[in-house]
């Protein structure tokens, strides 16, 4: 079973993001905040990582630099997700830089988010 570490310090989103991960046959890791994150990533290894950009403790943008440099790291792939940063063109310009494989404006239509999950890792 494929293993997505969600990144998310909203009880709400991160329970919504669960149900339908899990729905589509992927087990699902939590963090709260992105230092738990990168702990939780370097503990379980997981297959992808989703991570909202504001964090406490550290945020979207410096857990996604962290993983990628992390030399254990392989090629995992980060997705990251903003409400905050929604300006289409600075936040590729943060994806392109950090390398993340994509970037989500919330709210976003989950279908589309699923079908890049598959993208990256495959199905469950």
């Amino acid at each position: 079973m494929k293993r997505v570490l969600v990144v998310e310090d909203d009880p709400l989103n991160a329970q919504v993001m669960t149900h339908f991960l899990s729905a589509h046959g992927y087990e699902i890791l939590i963090a709260r905040n992105g230092a738990e994150g990168m702990e939780t990533f370097k503990r379980e290894r997981p297959d992808l990582v989703v991570a909202d950009i504001q964090l406490p403790r550290k945020n979207g943008f410096e857990l996604c630099f962290e993983i990628k440099r992390d030399r254990d790291a392989g090629t995992t792939p980060v997705l990251l997700m903003s409400a905050v940063y929604t300006d289409k063109s600075h936040a590729e310009r943060y994806s392109d830089e950090l390398k993340a494989e994509g970037y989500f404006i919330k709210p976003f239509q989950m279908n589309a988010f699923l079908a890049r999950v598959r993208d990256l890792i495959g199905y469950a």
